[in-house]
């Protein structure tokens, strides 16, 4: 039957009958209930364009807590008034709606998160049925999901320096507390202290909370949350992108659903906990007053305020939290989409593309390094890279001559014998992971151009602690990055001061893992060791958004081997071409190499 035919006896139905037959022209996508398209309620899009006068964005018209507000301007004196993405932020976040937030790195999108979070209300004591508590205890009003222990040391490091000025003021512990993994205590030691003083704001890695979950339910009362913070969520929760290969694409699908990871499975849990309470409280009430005047909603009753973050925030990501996972209210006008301002890098790019790759860079003046080792010892910048512009180099006005890297090679003063010693034990019998060249690389460019402090970036499966080992013997004062420690991280957290040279710069070492969402601000100059997470855009933005934070400028070095053979994990040999592969990666991003100026 031809398609003509089609249509005439369609119109014959059609006025036989008064209407067509549905289920014949609809596409089968329709007509089966169990695969209808997607509709997901988006909320309203606030897109922050402009910076107006600070007198029009302040923290006293936000409505923050007077005794945070005061110990914010003690605590944080150079933090005069809040940038417009902070302003839009804490304004939704205080309002109780749910927030799905997209910014730059670097514009204050968790300090934000803590300031917001302080504000909010005590939830009403409840009594605990955990043994040895008779007496209510106040519930847990916000949880903080972040993807590892460093960021939320970083969490607890900024409210410990409000809850110092705050007053009157309460013990540090119900104001808030950090649950991570922790091989020296035991689970029951680490919920101790949470059950027996529950904080206001809890945060915590998602491996480490549903650790209690799958052990005890009901040991912490995450059904009685008021509001979740999912830091770094584009991190913490994976979804399949859109890839010309379908079957690649259905394969990730079936890995996700047999492993959905723990942040997926630690919401579920909350949400599906807070349903059954919500309904056990809701019948409650209904059998206690039969006439349906005492059983309104109670506030207190509904489901958590859900907050995400994230510099990086796909497509298929925002399609999977809107539509599919179901923890985001669907009520009219209780959801807002907050995006930052056009990047920079493409400032023709339209305000609602919020996939763009270069958006997710921050600061002013960011300049992007590649250096290529060889396998001779030359160390040189990768070809076609831009000179850099006069204004913004750091060097004078007159340009020194053109010299190899061997004739100016710096040499390091030795570190002294108490520096050298290593945190742990390293294994120096095996032999180096590292290319000699690109860790001398870094020691040198490390020693001609970082004024305080510079990070290094290893590759996942690196060891922190080699690498600090061989630096150390090239001169550089290298600690493996621990905001736990002062030496190793920590002060870098507190220092005002950010303009000021350092005697001795120190050198931070960390994996691509342990450095999302680090907010140091003294942190000029980012090292990259090899081609990290297989040259993933994303990945290297999130790097790169270490310096530039808060409009401040910085560099990110990218270190690499010329091309070069590799054995595959299927015994195969392959070639493998960094400068390349960076090359693409920054062109990816809407970025361009510039020249280092200490190497050729």
């Amino acid at each position: 039957m031809t398609l003509f035919s089609l249509f005439v006896q369609a119109a014959t139905h059609t006025r036989a009958h008064g209407r067509a037959p549905a289920a014949r022209l609809r596409p089968p996508c329709l007509s089966h209930p169990s695969i209808r398209p997607r509709r997901f309620h988006k909320g309203p899009r606030d897109t922050v364009t402009s910076h107006p006068h600070p007198d029009e964005f302040s923290f006293e018209r936000l409505g923050l807590r007077p005794s945070v507000l005061t110990a914010l301007r003690l605590a944080f004196p150079s933090v005069k008034h809040p940038t417009p993405i902070q302003h839009r932020f804490i304004d939704a976040v205080l309002d109780g709606k749910d927030v799905l937030l997209k910014d730059k790195t670097g514009t204050g999108k968790s300090f934000a998160a803590v300031l917001a979070l302080l504000s909010q209300k005590r939830g009403k004591p409840y009594t605990s049925s955990l043994p040895g508590l008779t007496a209510p205890v106040l519930p847990i009003t916000s949880l903080v999901l972040v993807p590892h222990r460093d960021l939320a040391f970083q969490y607890l490091h900024w409210i410990e320096r409000i809850h110092h000025h705050m007053t009157p003021q309460d013990p540090l512990p119900s104001l808030a507390q950090v649950f991570v993994r922790d091989s020296s205590q035991s689970l029951e030691e680490q919920l101790e202290p949470i059950q027996r003083t529950p904080p206001h704001i809890l945060i915590g890695t998602p491996q480490a909370l549903l650790d209690v979950v799958q052990k005890d339910p009901h040991a912490l009362p995450f059904d009685r949350l008021s509001t979740i913070v999912v830091d770094e969520v584009d991190y913490l929760i994976e979804t399949v992108p859109v890839l010309a290969d379908k079957y690649l694409m259905a394969k990730m699908e079936r890995r996700i659903h047999r492993h959905p990871g723990p942040t997926r499975l630690l919401l579920n849990h909350i949400y599906e906990t807070t349903n059954v309470r919500r309904k056990d409280t809701y019948q409650m009430k209904r059998e206690r007053n039969p006439t349906g005047e005492a059983h309104r909603r109670d506030p207190s009753d509904e489901a958590p305020q859900l907050v995400m973050m994230s510099a990086t925030l796909r497509n298929h990501l925002r399609r999977f939290l809107l539509a599919d996972s179901g923890w985001f209210t669907k009520a009219k006008g209780k959801l807002v989409r907050i995006t930052g301002e056009v990047s920079p890098h493409d400032p023709k790019r339209k305000q609602f593309e919020e996939d763009a790759a270069a958006d997710a860079v921050g600061g002013t003046d960011i300049q992007h390094h590649i250096i290529v080792v060889s396998h001779d010892g030359n160390i040189s910048n990768v070809e076609d890279t831009v000179p850099v512009a006069a204004s913004s180099s750091t060097d004078s006005a007159q340009p020194e001559a053109q010299t190899s890297f061997d004739d100016r090679r710096p040499e390091l003063p030795p570190l002294a014998e108490s520096s050298q010693a290593l945190d742990v034990d390293v294994d120096l019998d095996t032999p180096s992971p590292f290319n000699p060249t690109a860790l001398e690389a870094v020691a040198a460019a490390f020693a001609l151009d970082v004024p305080s402090v510079g990070l290094l970036v290893l590759p996942s499966d690196a060891s922190v602690q080699r690498a600090v080992h061989e630096l150390r013997l090239l001169g550089v004062n290298a600690h493996a990055l621990d905001v736990v420690k002062d030496e190793n991280g920590r002060v870098h957290l507190m220092r005002q001061d950010l303009d000021a040279p350092a005697e001795h710069p120190t050198l931070l070492v960390a994996t691509l893992a342990s450095v999302r969402g680090l907010d140091l601000p003294e942190l000029t100059h980012v090292f990259v060791l090899g081609v990290l997470d297989n040259a993933a855009v994303d990945s290297y933005l999130h790097v790169a958004g270490r310096v530039g934070r808060f409009g401040r400028s910085g560099k990110v070095i990218s270190v690499v081997a010329e091309r070069h053979k590799v054995q595959l994990d299927n015994g195969k040999a392959t070639m493998r071409d960094e400068p390349r592969m960076m090359t693409v990666l920054l062109k990816k991003a809407g970025l361009r190499a510039t020249k280092f100026e200490h190497f050729e």
